[in-house]
């Protein structure tokens, strides 16, 4: 164990000098008009960093989920341009499932499609990020009671192109007919909600390493800038608000580390279900005060403040609102009766 942990450190190093060595306004602004970070995303190939949670037999590391934690973090704090989450959960996907894992960015889609007994899929997602720039896609289709992970090519997919708060490619993918380029029976961690749970979690932890740089955006700027004679962070209700930001940005980053903890216990709905609620309502609170440090100037588009306050509202509405997973929750917790609510709580 210790050993994987070192490799999930050295893995999250690598990808913060990268990160802060590569993304700047430019390239942000590039991804937002759609063209794609690709000189950024053959160095993640070249790091391995695509192939962290497959299994050392299929080529990768063979990290747990709670290992990767602070390299997707690190992923939200910059605001990469890249679909490394999504591709990291489709090629664990693709090996638990033992498909051969395609090469480049591959996006995923939360819907749950319907295979007939042609093989055929039918559905459709109304949001797939980074839809349009991906090659392949990986979806969950279902069959009576079985499941199925299927593998498509860009070319069996129509995407819509769709406008996102957060700028990004996204599209609306529409499946009618195709027959998958591989398809195998679903791994058993795969839930009832298909990928929706592992997306959710992924979102959370994105949102708090954008939360932990925004809250060092902050500190720095309620030092230096000054009103009336003194820096801003000698009022009392800047440093309240920092000090809000701060707790927001823990209780997030806690969330999200409880949700790959979850699925590495195979309990992915119910972890990314309480991520997704904490991290949501932080991502809400944290843009909020961040802009209210920053007043007019957080506003303008030439600053940096809004590149992670667009990604927060983004992603906090992707897999699942924290208002649908709190309904969700509430279901359940009917569900499961009076006396099985203590129990849920406490374990």
């Amino acid at each position: 164990m210790s050993t994987e942990l070192n490799i999930g450190e050295l893995f999250a190093e690598q990808m913060d000098r990268l990160l802060s060595d590569r993304v700047n306004r430019e390239l942000l602004i590039s991804v937002e008009n759609g063209r794609a970070a690709d000189t950024l995303w053959h160095t993640l190939e070249e790091l391995g960093i695509l192939l962290a949670l497959v299994d050392e037999e299929n080529g990768g590391s063979g990290l747990d989920w709670e290992d990767v934690e602070p390299t997707l973090r690190c992923c939200g704090r910059h605001g990469a341009p890249v679909p490394l989450p999504e591709t990291l959960l489709a090629n664990w996907v693709l090996a638990a499932s033992g498909l051969a894992l395609p090469t480049g960015p591959v996006t995923v889609s939360t819907a749950l499609y319907q295979l007939n007994a042609n093989d055929k899929l039918q559905g459709h997602d109304s949001a797939v990020a980074w839809a349009p720039l991906c090659e392949n896609m990986v979806a969950i289709a279902e069959r009576g009671d079985n499941r199925y992970v299927c593998l498509l090519t860009q070319k069996q997919f129509q995407v819509e192109p769709q406008e996102t708060l957060a700028r990004e490619p996204s599209g609306a993918v529409n499946l009618v007919g195709v027959t998958p380029l591989a398809i195998a029976g679903a791994p058993k961690p795969i839930c009832e909600l298909g990928l929706l749970p592992y997306l959710a979690s992924l979102r959370s932890v994105q949102i708090g390493g954008a939360l932990e740089e925004l809250l060092s955006l902050c500190v720095e700027y309620a030092n230096t800038r000054e009103q009336f004679g003194r820096t801003i962070g000698k009022f009392q209700a800047i440093q309240h608000a920092i000090a809000e930001l701060a707790s927001q940005t823990a209780a997030a980053q806690v969330a999200g580390q409880y949700a790959f903890r979850q699925i590495d216990a195979d309990n992915a709905e119910h972890g990314g279900m309480i991520a997704k609620i904490r991290a949501g309502q932080a991502a809400g609170r944290g843009a909020e005060i961040a802009h209210q440090v920053f007043g007019a100037i957080g506003f303008t588009d030439e600053h940096s403040l809004h590149y992670l306050t667009r990604r927060l509202w983004q992603w906090r509405c992707d897999a699942g609102s924290e208002f649908w997973w709190s309904e969700r929750l509430g279901q359940k917790a009917i569900a499961a009766g009076g006396d099985g609510l203590w129990p849920s709580i406490a374990g």
